[in-house]
């Protein structure tokens, strides 16, 4: 099964060249032109098609930082694969480019084809906006004749648990813990040491309710301070650090040979 994904992922993931991206440049209304002059670092961009199959959207990143590069995936709407195939496209951006969120790519993504599918006529809703709805066998008419498109975006504390192999709910019987927390509104990640840290979770509530516990690791508290002076460059205040996706792949790996010593 993963080969079949991974055989998918490759047929509708393209890297674009430097004549690919003057072409997009040409039909865009803006932002492609203000990486290429040099006015912006990247830039996000979505182009929405029809065919008779029905709706094909194409998401693309462009980046000038070094030299021009950029990357492609064409999706169809609808297709069982288009989350896990976009995610997975993020996930590689954000790995091939320090500064990108995976998350804060995805729904930037998903956010640019609402508005596209809104001016096409469509009426479009949220798996957020649906939420309060849940179990309750509620209906929805569409006030267009297209019809209703589901939009779904990623919570970033659920997309770093699962990150995490939820390991934030192994059980609190261990001595100490050596954790990780999320503020949502900085998105900046607290590297900490804790006897219990979901109690520290609601401690940190009273003062900043949007941190949020991601994963911990039975430890000693060595193994914070390791961390500490790992990321002494990231640091922004305390035990506070602007960590990037390619930080907290390098955090997992460390941590899990930690463990399992």
């Amino acid at each position: 099964m993963s080969e079949e994904i991974d055989d998918r992922f490759y047929k509708c993931c393209f890297r674009l060249s430097q004549e690919d991206i003057e072409a997009f440049n040409a039909n865009d209304n803006g932002p492609i032109n203000n990486v290429m002059a040099g006015l912006d670092k990247h830039c996000f961009g979505v182009k929405l098609e029809k065919d008779i199959k029905g709706l094909i959207v194409s998401m693309f990143f462009i980046d000038g930082r070094k030299e021009l590069n950029g990357d492609l995936i064409e999706l169809r709407i609808g297709n069982q694969d288009y989350y896990g195939l976009l995610l997975r496209f993020c996930v590689l951006i954000a790995r091939d480019y320090d500064d990108i969120d995976p998350v804060d790519a995805f729904n930037t993504y998903q956010k640019k084809l609402r508005g596209f599918l809104e001016k096409d006529g469509y009426f479009t809703v949220t798996n957020f906006e649906l939420e309060p709805f849940t179990g309750k066998e509620a209906i929805m008419f569409a006030p267009t004749k297209k019809g209703i498109v589901k939009i779904d975006f990623i919570d970033k504390v659920t997309f770093y648990r699962d990150f995490f192999q939820n390991n934030h709910q192994i059980p609190s019987d261990y001595s100490a813990f050596v954790y990780l927390m999320i503020n949502t509104d900085s998105s900046l990640f607290k590297i900490g040491f804790s006897r219990d840290p979901t109690y520290r979770e609601r401690t940190l509530h009273s003062k900043e309710p949007c941190v949020y516990l991601v994963a911990k690791w039975p430890c000693h508290k060595a193994v914070e301070k390791e961390l500490h002076q790992l990321y002494k460059g990231k640091r922004v205040r305390g035990e506070w650090f602007s960590l990037k996706f390619k930080d907290l792949t390098e955090i997992e790996n460390f941590m899990n040979q930690i463990v399992a010593q």
